[in-house]
């Protein structure tokens, strides 16, 4: 056994030469033998050696004991160790998971800290065979996608597990010949949690089955996880050819549409998690429910974890938390008749100019951000500003007018972007829909003697 983990830490690139190894150490079968093995290694692989133990706090006594074990046979054993005590029940009660959840995310929290104090470079947990079945099995019963059925990784980060070669069979075996006494955890022979009844009534009936069923689970974990990094490479392509950032969300084209489903799911999943900060709570409902929305009409919203909406726009859908929608700008900014204006908001420079008109045959700009407008037309004073309520636009040379709204409608501009629009106005009117059109009433004709020249530079709201 010692060699077998030995020929698996080497193929893995577990650990180099010179590094510090904390050992995660709870005092059962499979931690103790992580230990012991590593212990018999450190000097052939060159690394130094120290340990951890968390006391959660849950079974009083009992657990006291265990961290009584674990600190004597280190001290035995010349080996650097801390015990951690923490309340799992208060933590996973704050944090609103369950027991198990908050144990664990405790434990890993304490594991770093340790790390970081004994400036340790790698930290060994001791996950075996069994763990990486039950876990396939746990993620198969409850729903996954294809990452589920990688099981648990021999390396992850600062994460490494020795023991994923070995059964628990093997441990068990180990700890015989060495004479080797470890404490058992009565809550793990109990049926209350759900790895429990994994681990003691559906393994071992699939083991009746074929006595190499978790041997061959480990094995398919290890294809999945070969194909999964496929399916992530092809991933990174997609999501570089189909999101971009956008009014301070995630924006996914249409055309990720014509991606595999696979890759499409996967691009969603990822985005998502982006938009909401985290994984947890992400399911393959809400991805499901994503890609349905690629089907609906314009403007439709559905909401997902975290605080995000995902809405349907014309040409895609846009994912943002609700805490980004919408810049919330009160204020106008006053333009000169010549000069410039800064608008922070939106990283706009807005620069004006006003100058006679030279000839008659001279072009008129064409460009979306760059406009001429008589002059003499405008009353008042000129500023930028956010859209109200009785906005409108003259639309023709009679006269006749539209409600900002309804132009908005007609040029198909997304209703959650509608108030952030900046607009061009005098003291009676809208002048310009910045990067879109201006009033028909201002236009430069043959009449006109002076020009106003407005150029929006820079900014990324209205592209």
């Amino acid at each position: 056994m010692r060699k077998k983990v030995r020929n698996f830490m080497e193929q893995y690139h577990m650990v180099e030469k010179g590094d510090c190894v904390l050992a995660a150490v709870s005092g059962g079968a499979d931690s103790l033998c992580l230990l012991m093995l590593l212990l018999e290694l450190h000097r052939e692989l060159g690394i130094r050696l120290c340990a951890v133990h968390v006391e959660h706090g849950i079974r009083g006594e009992e657990s006291l004991k265990d961290a009584e074990f674990v600190e004597k046979f280190c001290l035995h054993n010349q080996i650097p160790c801390k015990i951690c005590r923490c309340d799992a029940v208060r933590y996973a009660k704050e944090q609103k998971i369950s027991l198990e959840e908050g144990a664990r995310e405790l434990r890993y929290q304490y594991f770093r800290q340790t790390a970081e104090a004994f400036k340790a470079d790698k930290i060994a947990v001791a996950h075996n065979q069994n763990d990486c079945a039950e876990t396939m099995l746990f993620h198969l019963a409850r729903g996954t996608e294809l990452r589920g059925l990688c099981g648990i990784w021999p390396v992850r980060d600062q994460i490494i597990r020795p023991l994923l070669c070995v059964e628990r069979r093997e441990i068990e075996s180990y700890l015989a010949e060495h004479d080797q006494l470890y404490c058992k955890d009565q809550t793990n022979e109990e049926l209350l949690y759900t790895r429990n009844k994994i681990r003691h009534q559906i393994l071992p009936v699939l083991s009746e089955i074929n006595d190499q069923a978790v041997a061959h689970m480990n094995q398919t974990a290890v294809s999945a996880y070969e194909a999964w990094e496929l399916i992530e490479n092809l991933t990174d392509h997609a999501v570089k050819e189909y999101m971009f950032q956008k009014d301070g969300g995630y924006f996914l084209s249409d055309k990720l549409l014509n991606e595999k489903p696979v890759i499409l799911r996967a691009v969603l999943h990822r985005i998502l998690t982006q938009a909401a900060g985290k994984s947890r709570d992400i399911s393959r409902i809400h991805v499901r429910q994503i890609q349905d929305l690629f089907h609906l009409q314009t403007g439709r919203v559905i909401t997902l974890p975290e605080g995000v909406q995902a809405r349907r726009t014309y040409q895609g859908i846009l994912l943002i938390r609700k805490e980004n929608q919408g810049l919330d700008i009160e204020q106008e900014w006053l333009l000169p008749e010549k000069g410039s204006v800064f608008i922070s908001s939106y990283e706009y420079e807005v620069q004006t100019r006003v100058f006679d008109k030279i000839s008659q045959n001279e072009e008129i700009p064409k460009n979306r951000y760059t406009k001429w407008m008589d002059y003499d037309k405008i009353k008042g004073t000129m500023r930028m500003r956010t859209p109200q309520e009785q906005d409108f636009l003259v639309i023709d040379a009679q006269g006749n007018r539209k409600k900002l709204n309804r132009y908005f409608a007609d040029e198909k501009v997304p209703g959650y972007r509608r108030g952030q629009m900046l607009l061009l106005a005098d003291d009676t009117h809208i002048l310009w829909v910045i990067g879109y059109r201006i009033s028909e009433d201002v236009k430069v004709t043959e009449h006109t003697r002076r020009i106003l020249e407005i150029r929006v530079n820079g900014g990324t709201a209205h592209e």
